[in-house]
């Protein structure tokens, strides 16, 4: 591999890093506002609530697919009064979405990185 040619790879490894870290942080600023609307949402319904409720439903995890911006908008911002064990699903169902994208994220990040030290060895 040529001096220009590992310089570019680097160039380009280096741009894929920064735009991983951007997207993690992003990600994880969703997380945060998700569990504190949960927490609001937790702490509302237990005042609301006299009699039984099912929240055994509240806590199953849906698809591990990455929800857009839209979705998690609709779910922090949602103008619902009074607040119910549905939101408290939608919260976790969004909050386990963002954790499995995470996960994804961090591992292609970990991957990019060694390809750099790799890169970055090669070329010295």
């Amino acid at each position: 591999m040529s001096t220009v040619q590992a310089t570019t790879q680097i160039a380009d490894l280096r741009h894929r890093r920064r735009e991983l870290r951007r997207e993690i942080a992003r990600i994880r600023w969703w997380r945060r506002l998700v569990k504190a609307r949960r927490e609001l949402t937790v702490a509302r319904l237990a005042d609301a609530t006299t009699g039984d409720t099912d929240l055994d439903t509240a806590w199953e995890a849906l698809a591990a697919d990455a929800p857009t911006a839209n979705e998690i908008s609709a779910v922090i911002w949602a103008d619902e009064t009074p607040p119910t064990a549905y939101r408290l699903e939608a919260l976790d169902a969004i909050d386990s979405r963002l954790d499995s994208y995470e996960r994804r994220l961090s591992a292609n990040l970990e991957s990019v990185m060694a390809l750099m030290v790799d890169a970055m060895g090669a070329a010295h």
